[in-house]
C-alpha cells in the first residue's frame, strides 16, 4: 500500500485531529505549572503562558469541530447517550483553559510590576523564588483545564470505541 492508496480517501471532519491539540498542550501546561510551583522561576512560568496560548484557542478549535461532528453521527446509539455530558465537559475546557491563560498572563504582568519597586535577588545577584501565592494561583486553573480536557477525551473515546462491558 503506497501513497496513491493513501490519497485515494479524505476525513471529512477536523475533530478526529484538533480533539489531540489541547490534550497535549494542556497536559503539557500542567507539568511546566507544576516546575513553576516547585522551583519558583521564570522559566517556567512563561512556558505555562506560552503553553496555554495554544492550548487554549485550540481547545475552542476542538469544541467548534466537534459541533459539526455532532450532526453527521445522529442515531448512533452510543453517542445519543453521551453526547451531552462529551459538550458540556468541552465547554467548561474552553472556558477554564481561557481563564488559566488569563491568571497566567496576570500573574506574568503583576510580578513584572511588582518587581519594578521591589528587591528580587540575593546580595549575589541570584533571583528570588516567585511567591507561593503566586506559583499556586497559576497551578489550580491549569490543573483544572487538564482535568476537564481529560475527562471530555475520555468521554469522547468512549463514544467512539467504547463498549458495553
Amino acid at each position: 500500500m503506497g501513497f496513491d492508496t493513501v490519497f485515494q480517501f479524505e476525513i471529512p471532519y477536523w475533530h478526529p485531529l484538533a480533539v489531540h491539540f489541547p490534550l497535549v498542550l494542556l497536559s503539557l501546561a500542567t507539568a511546566t505549572a507544576g516546575a513553576y510551583a516547585l522551583r519558583g522561576t521564570a522559566v517556567w512560568r512563561i512556558a505555562t503562558v506560552l503553553l496555554l496560548l495554544l492550548g487554549a484557542p485550540t481547545a475552542y478549535w476542538a469544541a467548534e469541530t466537534g459541533e459539526t461532528l455532532e450532526e453527521a453521527v445522529e442515531g448512533e446509539p452510543m453517542v445519543d447517550q453521551l453526547v451531552e455530558y462529551h459538550e458540556a465537559a468541552a465547554h467548561w475546557t474552553v472556558r477554564v483553559s481561557g481563564l488559566a491563560l488569563l491568571v497566567a498572563l496576570g500573574a506574568t504582568l503583576w510580578w513584572r510590576r511588582w518587581q519594578k519597586t521591589h528587591v528580587v535577588a540575593d546580595a549575589g545577584g541570584v533571583p528570588q523564588r516567585e511567591p507561593w501565592g503566586l506559583r499556586l494561583a497559576v497551578l489550580v486553573p491549569v490543573l483544572l483545564a487538564a482535568a476537564l480536557v481529560a475527562y471530555t477525551g475520555h468521554v469522547g473515546g468512549i463514544m467512539v470505541w467504547g463498549v458495553p462491558g
